[in-house]
């Protein structure tokens, strides 16, 4: 039953109201049954004081009656007043009876005896007296104008009534007779004062009895509900705590979803069912919350990972969010700790715009997908003084239909172009490298094919013919090596040589394909270096080459070691025509040749220092160029000293 009822609030909330019904009801018939009865006893007894009183007036009217019909008999000798007399005695001798007969306290039964009393003195004493009064003063016996109670009292019998002590009958004196007869008269009156005294007691006991049935209800009724508010407090605390728990639960899960929740034991109510709910509603929001993390974390984790440089513009609030991407692309520290989610780069913004050189047309671009929705151009732009070259597009973000945001993304296509500038410049330079020696090896077979020529002019012809096809294979192998080290295949062989006997062959080599240079070479025989032979020949040669390549007039070609700081430094320097420093930033770039008349005339493919930078990095060195226009260069590589 107790479970039946906690099921339902509203089941509590009957069976509290049906109790409290029950109390105020069992309370109010109780007082009211227990009114009735004091009501209807007091009602009784008043009642019964009233009927005494009634009756004691009609005895006592009586009485007076009887008096003054024989007094009337007295003072006129009629007999007919003596009839009345006597029909008078039997009703007060009938109403004394009563009197007798009903008489239940002891001021009833007094009064009932005193009645009697007063009847028998009178009617045996004081009335055979009056009579023989009559009959004396009829008879002559008597001779007095007025009634005198002393001779009326020598008249009176004597009887056993005289010894009585309750009332005293003097016949003395008239005087001392209607005394007497006045005091057992008062007995009357002081009776129905005495009824008057219960009567006025008696409704004040019933009004007491009122305002004590009254009290006792409220009483009641007081206890009963405090009984109720006890009984109810205990639930009443459950359920409040309950609702509390929950509303602090609810403003928590608002605040944090993964906030620590109050524990609720569910009540077997509604709100034990709401509770209930609540936690399964919790845990399931908080599961949802986990999986949108998730997947808002893969999400961004999988946009950090791009490399492209993604902006989110949301459309509403203006607000943007980046992924690392764009801050690696604007060469800016990386101001987050985790991946978990797009950054917002509003504070950064002006910094990155500083970067654009075109910023009005970046804007333009912007506002035309933000505002007008047009999505199907793309914008390239520079920054960084034209160091780089990033090229934009833009793509609707839309929930429901409805455009969200904008997604802008950038892509760094400055590799793109320079590839682009290198596959122009390699068809130009291999077209130009190539076709120049293959001419001159054509014209001179066919001319040494189709003429008749000295030994002198064949000998010469086979010596162009030579040293063309050296420079087709230098090309060649040039464009292998490159390719090679783009592809990371190329071959290394690491040996400890010493740098004394490797520069001095190659110098060897090269003092004696030229006599317009002097060399001067300054090396400790000591020295020792770890690398692949064939590749560190190979850098000094094409440094030594180019030396003599680019000084056409001759001059000194000075080779210096030294060491310093567990480096070994080799300078190259020549005295030919130098170059200016912003072609010099640019001499290890491939396929990059200073575009000056000098140069164009001595012809290379721009591929032998961007060759050598590789090599001497992959030994873990350092290539380097001092140049000036016309002051000739000085090529610095340093490798790190074997002990």
């Amino acid at each position: 039953m107790k479970r039946w009822i906690e099921q339902r609030i509203s089941r509590q909330v009957l069976t509290v109201f049906y109790v409290l019904i029950a109390l105020i009801t069992l309370t109010s018939l109780g007082t009211y049954f227990y009114t009735q009865q004091a009501i209807r006893e007091t009602t009784i007894e008043l009642e019964r004081i009233s009927e005494q009183r009634s009756r004691a007036t009609d005895l006592f009217e009586t009485w007076q009656s009887m008096q003054y019909e024989m007094r009337g008999h007295v003072l006129l000798g009629d007999d007919a007043l003596l009839g009345e007399v006597k029909r008078a005695q039997t009703r007060i001798d009938d109403q004394t009876s009563w009197f007798e007969q009903n008489s239940e306290t002891n001021e009833e039964t007094t009064f009932a005896e005193d009645a009697r009393l007063l009847f028998t003195i009178y009617t045996t004493r004081v009335m055979p007296g009056l009579e023989r009064y009559v009959v004396a003063k009829t008879n002559g016996e008597v001779d007095e104008p007025f009634l005198q109670m002393a001779t009326v009292g020598q008249l009176m019998p004597k009887n056993a009534t005289s010894t009585q002590t309750r009332f005293k009958l003097n016949s003395k004196s008239a005087a001392d007779m209607s005394a007497s007869i006045v005091d057992m008269e008062s007995v009357f009156t002081d009776y129905r004062s005495e009824l008057d005294f219960q009567e006025t007691g008696l409704r004040e006991e019933l009004s007491e009895q009122l305002a004590k049935a009254q009290w006792i209800w409220l009483l009641i009724l007081l206890g009963a509900l405090f009984i109720l508010f006890v009984s109810l407090q205990p639930y009443i605390v459950r359920l409040t705590k309950q609702l509390q728990a929950l509303i602090t639960n609810s403003e928590r899960l608002a605040v944090d979803p993964h906030a620590t929740l109050i524990p609720i034991k569910p009540l077997q109510n509604e709100v034990g069912q709401l509770s209930k709910s609540f936690t399964e509603m919790s845990s399931s929001l908080i599961h949802q919350h986990t999986e949108l993390e998730k997947e808002r974390e893969k999400t961004a984790r999988i946009l950090h990972m791009m490399r492209d440089a993604i902006v989110f513009v949301e459309v509403d609030t203006n607000q943007r969010f980046a992924n690392e991407a764009l801050f690696e692309l604007y060469e800016q520290p990386f101001p987050f700790g985790d991946r978990q989610s797009l950054y917002p780069i509003d504070a950064f913004y002006e910094p990155f715009m500083d970067q654009i050189d075109d910023q009005d047309g970046l804007n333009r671009f912007t506002h035309r997908a933000k505002n007008c929705g047009i999505f199907d151009e793309t914008f390239t732009y520079s920054m960084q003084g034209g160091r780089r070259i990033i090229r934009m597009y833009a793509e609707p973000i839309e929930l429901q239909d409805e455009r969200f945001g904008v997604m802008f993304v950038s892509r760094d296509i400055t590799k793109e172009i320079e590839i682009d500038r290198l596959k122009t410049e390699l068809v130009a330079t291999v077209s130009h490298e190539l076709r120049t020696p293959l001419t001159s090896i054509l014209g001179f077979t066919e001319l040494l094919e189709h003429r008749h020529v000295d030994e002198e002019k064949r000998k010469r012809y086979l010596s162009m013919i030579h040293s063309e096809t050296t420079r087709l294979e230098r090309l060649v192998s040039n464009l292998l090596d490159v390719q090679k080290m783009e592809a990371g295949k190329a071959e290394q062989d690491f040996k400890v040589e010493s740098l004394f006997e490797l520069l001095s062959d190659v110098l060897e080599i090269h003092a004696g394909s030229t006599e317009l240079h002097a060399f001067h070479f300054d090396c400790d025989e000591t020295l020792r270096v770890s690398g692949d032979p064939a590749q560190l020949r190979q850098v000094f040669s094409n440094i030594l080459n180019n030396a003599i390549k680019y000084s056409p007039d001759g001059g000194n070609v000075a080779v210096n070691v030294s060491c310093e700081d567990d480096v070994i430094r080799i300078a190259i320097e020549d005295e030919g025509m130098g170059v200016a420093p912003a072609d010099a930033e640019r001499l290890f770039e491939k396929f990059y040749r200073v575009q000056n008349e000098q140069s164009r005339n001595i012809g290379g493919t721009g591929l032998g220092l961007a060759i050598c930078k590789e090599i001497i990095e992959s030994h873990g060195g350092t290539i380097s160029v001092r140049s000036e226009l016309g002051n000739g260069t000085t090529m610095m590589v340093e490798l790190p000293i074997v002990a």
